[in-house]
């Protein structure tokens, strides 16, 4: 597949904080989650792609062509970014907001990407409401319709879903997907919850103190991570440092190490693999899922309940 975005020898820099990314790339169609902890750089990065920072040192590429800097108009005219401030203007209505960037020439067109817009959003009650008065869910709905609108090659959403209740939420999950398989566009997203690059990203990449630190699709990412941080991040596991582990569970195909820590997931510890000295405590739900917890002393193991 053609390159679609590119960063390289990317370096940034603030007090005490270096973003660094010496290559990186995204090919045309893909779709890759940034994640990791607040202050690794994840947004910062996501600017300086859609050309609303301008690195210290390296460059950035659409498809061929290095990002320009053109005085007083920050961005890309392929590029659109759903930043967590939603950049509204308060005082314009919904719909002057939704074709503020459209580059729509028609009225009749307008009017059309407009309904089209509006009903796939469930905006239309806010029609003619200015966007001051608008909920921060309804926002971020409008933020990402007017990025839409303008049919980017390459989609930035910073935080996607972080006002959005459960329902809308994943009806505007749902909704970005079929407008990325019928567009063909790049989305590059920052996600606070993992589970939301596993639904949709191609590929993770993990970053940790300005730089990435480990990078795969989302099955690789979950079952050998490379860093402590996305052990964790899919929720309970059972973690030892490697001298302590059981002799039966040492060599065990699903188990990864990190840092001289083992690591094993609880669908991959069967409940006869339990040590003997542990015993049954509570059951911790979540969804269709439950964790049996097996107490040790002050250790525990993790079993998934089928």
């Amino acid at each position: 597949m053609p390159i679609r975005l590119r960063a390289a020898n990317v370096l940034h820099g603030f007090e005490r904080f270096l973003l660094s990314v010496q290559e990186w790339q995204a090919e045309s169609g893909e779709i890759v989650a940034l994640l990791g902890p607040s202050g690794s750089g994840k947004s910062t990065f996501l600017n300086i792609l859609g050309a609303r920072m301008v690195p210290d040192e390296g460059k950035v590429w659409y498809g061929s062509t290095p990002h320009i800097r053109v005085p007083l108009v920050p961005g890309h005219p392929r590029i659109k970014m759903v930043r967590q401030d939603f950049g509204q203007m308060p005082f314009k209505t919904v719909r002057d907001n939704l074709l503020e960037y459209a580059g729509i020439r028609s009225e009749a067109s307008e009017d059309r990407a407009v309904r089209t817009w509006i009903k796939t959003l469930d905006l239309a009650p806010a029609l003619t409401e200015k966007a001051r008065g608008l909920s921060g869910g309804e926002l971020q709905r409008l933020a990402i319709g007017q990025a839409l609108i303008g049919r980017p090659g390459v989609l930035l959403l910073d935080e996607p879903f972080s006002h959005l209740d459960p329902y809308h939420k994943r009806r505007l999950q749902d909704m970005l997907r079929d407008w990325q398989q019928r567009s063909g566009a790049t989305v590059v997203m920052v996600v606070h919850d993992v589970r939301d690059a596993m639904e949709w990203a191609n590929r993770i990449d993990v970053m940790q103190d300005g730089s990435i630190v480990e990078s795969g699709t989302p099955e690789q990412v979950y079952a050998r991570p490379k860093t402590h941080a996305m052990a964790h991040a899919f929720g309970r596991i059972n973690e030892r440092p490697t001298f302590s582990v059981p002799a039966d569970l040492a060599t065990h195909p699903a188990a990864f190490v990190v840092d001289q820590t083992w690591y094993l997931r609880p669908e991959h510890l069967a409940e006869s693999q339990v040590p003997i000295t542990a015993s049954r405590g509570r059951i911790e739900r979540s969804g269709s899922e439950a964790i049996q917890i097996w107490e040790e002393g002050e250790q525990r193991w993790y079993t998934r309940q089928s």
